[in-house]
């Protein structure tokens, strides 16, 4: 007997069949994590150079479209052929302005850490002396601090930590270089990337709307648009935020006479880059650095830092940033703390600008089923349907 299917039939087999799909797909997942996470970062490593090419396309995207239209503008040149110049200018402008950046960061950089190696077997002797100045005017027992750090030995771990991890870092800068392959196949792709941008566009408009229905293709495609709004406004606000707080810092410093004031405020303001947690993470190794050298010092460091951060998080940050993520603080901890577990320090800085995004395509969803269903997407409306319900 041959069973004949309806519309709805068809569609309430198709949803059970992607419900299983998806319920098989999560069940795999968390059964064998481990091995998704493996094949995931083995991916990542060897698409490494295209995803730097996306970046930097990405971030030179708006100065290649100003020089197209600003400057090329009365060139009596073919459309591509002003883009292809207009790509590859703000590909060297970009790296022209981060050479000139690092040109004057680094040699003082590598001034003060070599510095900081050489003077600190002096400092941990001063802070030795401090320690026992300590103990003798609080009356503590000194034979048993005394037994105490012989047996841990903590000055001569302190002393062989700082003076391995310094050069080591010192090791790491330099060997920055062996990634110079990836840096310049990603440099070649985002060329590519930007002069070929409105094909590579096509292509995939063309496979969403060949892939989904026609309200899902359009849905997919608002929110690319309000993603690639969200990254913008995420990385620009944040790249400006961070700037001004390093030499808020840098002043700071300055004028507190803090030692190192380069490398402190370097340290600030690059980790001022990841969301809540930056800047308490930058001021660690300065807190540490300066313990050594004088403790107080280390103190009124430490709370300097924490009214640099209270200013940047009520004042500067919401001038600057606004409202354009649309998270909530609650969201923006969760997702740094995500981020973070998973990707470490690039996931607690991507993180809050993945969760926007995914926090508004919910934000939709919800309100569209709302409407499917009848029920005002108004917050009120939603209340007074609950209580009816009850």
């Amino acid at each position: 007997m041959k069973v004949k299917m309806t519309g709805e039939m068809k569609n309430k087999v198709w949803l059970a069949a992607v419900i299983i799909f998806v319920a098989i797909s999560i069940f795999f997942c968390f059964y064998r994590f481990d091995v998704l996470f493996g094949l995931f970062k083995k991916v990542l490593s060897l698409t490494t150079p295209f995803i730097i090419g996306f970046a930097i396309a990405f971030l030179l995207n708006k100065p290649m479209i100003l020089i197209e239209e600003k400057l090329f503008l009365h060139l009596p040149l073919k459309k591509n052929h002003k883009r292809a110049l207009a790509a590859l200018l703000a590909i060297i402008l970009g790296i022209v302005a981060v050479s000139c950046f690092l040109a004057l960061l680094i040699p003082q950089l590598i001034d003060s850490i070599l510095s900081l190696i050489s003077s600190f077997p002096e400092y941990m002797e001063n802070f030795e002396v401090f320690v026992q100045d300590f103990i003798k005017e609080h009356g503590i027992r000194a034979e048993e601090v005394g037994n105490y750090f012989e047996q841990i030995d903590i000055f001569g771990k302190m002393t062989d930590f700082v003076t391995v991890a310094l050069p080591q870092m010192l090791k790491y800068t330099y060997a920055f270089g062996s990634t110079l392959l990836d840096i310049v196949l990603g440099i070649v792709s985002a060329l590519y990337m930007l002069m070929d941008k409105e094909r590579l566009l096509r292509y995939v408009r063309k496979i969403n709307y060949a892939l989904f229905p026609e309200e899902v293709s359009k849905y997919f495609h608002r929110m690319s648009l309000l993603s690639s709004k969200i990254f913008n406004n995420f990385i620009v606000g944040k790249a400006i935020d961070s700037l001004i707080i390093g030499i808020l810092c840098y002043v700071g410093s300055l004028i507190f006479q803090f030692p190192y004031a380069l490398l402190l405020s370097v340290f600030v303001g690059v980790t001022n880059m990841i969301p809540v947690f930056g800047p308490f993470i930058g001021a660690i190794p300065g807190v540490v650095i300066l313990f050594i050298i004088h403790p107080i010092t280390a103190v009124y460091f430490a709370l300097f830092v924490f009214a640099l951060q209270q200013f940047d998080g009520n004042v500067l940050g919401p001038m600057i940033l606004g409202d354009k993520l649309g998270l909530p603080s609650i969201g923006i901890l969760f997702s740094v703390c995500i981020g973070g577990g998973l990707f470490g320090i690039v996931g607690m800085f991507i993180g809050v600008p993945c969760f926007a995004v995914f926090y508004v395509a919910v934000k939709e969803f919800v309100h569209y089923r709302l409407e499917k269903k009848g029920v005002d997407a108004s917050e009120s409306d939603v209340v007074s349907l609950e209580n009816n319900t009850n």
